[in-house]
């Protein structure tokens, strides 16, 4: 029968052997010791200082509920502490749940766990002291003391087992906060060390790699590289799926980007959608460019999740070097620069630092630096023209290249885009992209898009007079954000229009989607002018920039013109398919014209019809154009489809 120990056994505790376990217990503490330490000393210490046949330590599982083996003295003890972990019954289990000793003198005779007590007796251990390990009121677990005879604990031997558990108690608390303190601080230096979301190495860690890769390129005369990998359409994700799925897709190209990977290159996350490589002891740039082709395509598969299908991509960047004075900045700053490179050349490539193009980049940047200070005088001495690409309309799915050109259908040329051209005496004629940077950083861009405006408004009365019915009905012209919020600008096109005879609803403004389009992008002053005038509004590259595609409803613009990205990528990406899709159903539910821009090929033709595209524009069907240019092509265009005409006719 269970019960606790009176003391009646006249037993005595070497008080010298006492104070030296004492000792050490204290020193487990005091020199930093683990746990387990503390457990090992108590166990063996006691069974030396009390002549027990063994001793064992069971501690709570990491949720609690469980009482499991920590420690054992010997095989035996271990055996009997694992029926209790097993059973959770046994003395041990009652005085951690209890928090009173447990014993039982003679198991043959007394107990309340009859598989113990069974095994007990088999493994020669018949008596069973269990003392409970508390401190700061919470169980910390249970000393279980065994005897290879049937003769329970003295008095002053379960005082001094009471004793040692308490002391070891007080020391477990310490020795516990020391172990969780110590990996808190490991986690929040692992969370430092890696990013959150793909659990890859930092920044930090990348250029602590790389720094002494490029120690070894100086020690060892070894090669290292740099692979600068930026994923192509995150933000188009982003904006249209939503930041989860966006995640997503970063853990794929994480996963795949490793995959791709030698076993000892270091990848990392830099920021964003921004990834980068330590490529070591590299035999030569080619071993670089054959783990970028290998990521490249990798990363070229579909991916499908959550019932979308992405097709992601990454423009990657490669620096090597074996210069012993080359430093991290400068070999990454040459990895991203090639990776930009290799954007402008074909998204989802790669390309190989070239100091000597670099050179050339470098010395066209600051040619366009003096872009700035030449602007004035271009747009003063009428350096600048106008060229316009037609915005058809073709209903007839039947319609495309291998038909009669578009410009030959009644109704077919819809509008006409203003672009502006820069004649440059040195540099010849120059497209927007290249100085409307400069437009913005001196301050002109209002004055030169007040230039395009007046010229688009004389060209659309010329027009009128040489083409008559067939001259462009609507003419669209590209605004930035810096002219719509310029108090002058409903002025200037009132007296545009005025001085040209046209009416308001033949302008619309087009809108770049570079910031976020809400109502503080359009002033109400503006848009009520506008609509006093009859005149429309756009947006431009729909579709990659801030806006969704449910707050267009916000936005007052009569026509969705989208980003050629999207176009481009057909017919062979089914989420590019799924914006368009969404755009045009949007547009036919609200009243707005849906544009498609960037129409390259018949296939991505072909394909847009299929969804219900009726409004295009693009090189395949028709290029910017000088207006007597364009002139001529209406004309003969016109020309030969009368003479068609005449032909069924006489048929």
């Amino acid at each position: 029968m269970t019960h606790t120990p009176d003391g009646d056994v006249v037993a005595r505790v070497d008080a010298g052997a006492m104070l030296s376990l004492l000792d050490e217990l204290s020193a487990t503490v005091t020199g930093d010791f683990s746990v387990q330490d503390i457990l090992q000393e108590l166990a063996e210490g006691i069974v030396d200082l009390l002549g027990l046949a063994g001793a064992g330590v069971s501690t709570p599982s990491p949720r609690g509920e469980l009482l499991v083996v920590a420690y054992a003295t010997q095989r035996r003890v271990e055996q009997l502490d694992r029926v209790q972990e097993a059973l959770q019954a046994g003395p041990a289990p009652d005085a951690h749940a209890s928090g009173r000793v447990v014993a039982s003198p003679d198991l043959a005779v007394e107990g309340e766990w009859p598989h113990f007590q069974e095994r007990a007796t088999e493994l020669g251990l018949p008596s069973v002291t269990a003392v409970p390990l508390r401190a700061r009121g919470e169980a910390l677990g249970v000393l279980t003391l065994y005897r290879a005879e049937p003769v329970p604990l003295g008095r002053a031997e379960l005082a001094a087992a009471r004793t040692l558990a308490n002391l070891a108690a007080s020391y477990l608390v310490v020795a516990i906060d020391r172990e969780a303190a110590a990996l808190a601080q490991g986690e929040l230096a692992h969370q430092a060390a890696h990013d959150p979301l793909t659990g890859l190495p930092t920044r930090r860690v990348f250029f602590e790699q790389l720094d002494e890769a490029l120690t070894l390129v100086r020690r060892d005369l070894s090669t290292v590289g740099v692979l600068f990998i930026d994923v192509d359409g995150l933000k188009r994700v982003n904006d249209t799926y939503g930041h989860a799925l966006g995640d997503q897709l970063l853990l794929t190209c994480a996963e795949r980007i490793r995959a791709a990977l030698r076993p000892d290159d270091l990848l990392a996350r830099l920021a964003g959608d921004e990834f980068v490589v330590v490529l070591e002891h590299l035999a030569s740039a080619d071993v670089a460019c054959a783990v970028a082709q290998r990521i490249c395509d990798s990363l070229a598969l579909p991916m499908l999740t959550e019932g979308h299908v992405l097709q992601p991509s990454a423009s990657i960047g490669i620096a090597v070097s074996d210069e012993p004075g080359v430093t991290s900045d400068l070999l990454v700053s040459q990895a991203d620069a090639a990776m930009y490179r290799a954007k402008r050349r074909r998204k989802g490539s790669f390309q190989l630092f070239d100091p000597i193009v670099h050179a050339s980049e470098q010395a066209e940047a600051i040619s366009y630096e003096q872009l700035s200070s030449e602007l004035e005088t271009a747009i003063r001495e009428e350096q600048l023209e106008v060229h316009y690409q037609p915005i058809l309309e073709i209903m007839d799915p039947r319609i495309g290249s291998a038909r009669p050109d578009p410009l030959t259908v009644p109704g077919s040329l819809y509008a006409v885009e203003a672009l502006v051209r820069w004649r440059h005496p040195r540099h010849g004629l120059l497209s927007a992209g290249a100085f409307i940077g400069a437009a913005v950083r001196s301050g002109l861009i209002v004055e030169l898009g007040a230039w395009v405006l007046r010229t688009a408004c004389r060209q659309l009365v010329t027009w009128d007079a040489v083409l008559g019915r067939r001259a462009p009905r609507r003419l669209f012209v590209n605004v930035s954000p810096a002219e719509l919020s310029d108090p002058g600008l409903l002025e200037r096109i009132t007296r545009d229009l005025t001085a040209a005879g046209l009416a308001g609803d033949r302008l619309t403004l087009e809108i770049t989607e570079n910031g976020p389009l809400d109502s503080s992008t359009f002033p109400a002053e503006v848009i009520d002018g506008l609509r006093r005038l009859g005149c429309h509004l756009a947006i431009d590259d729909f579709g990659t920039g801030h806006s969704t595609l449910g707050r267009v409803v916000e936005i007052p613009a009569s026509v969705l013109k989208i980003d050629q990205s999207f176009s481009n990528a057909l017919p062979g990406s089914l989420e590019s398919a799924a914006v368009i899709s969404s755009a045009l159903l949007l547009g036919h539910n609200l009243r707005r014209t849906v544009v498609v821009e960037g129409v390259e090929t018949e296939e991505a033709l072909r394909a847009l019809q299929e969804l219900g595209t009726t409004h295009f524009q693009g090189f395949h069907l028709a290029l910017p154009q000088h207006p007597d240019a364009l002139t001529d092509a209406i004309l003969e265009s016109a020309g030969a489809g009368e003479r068609r005409a005449a032909g069924r006719l006489g048929a």
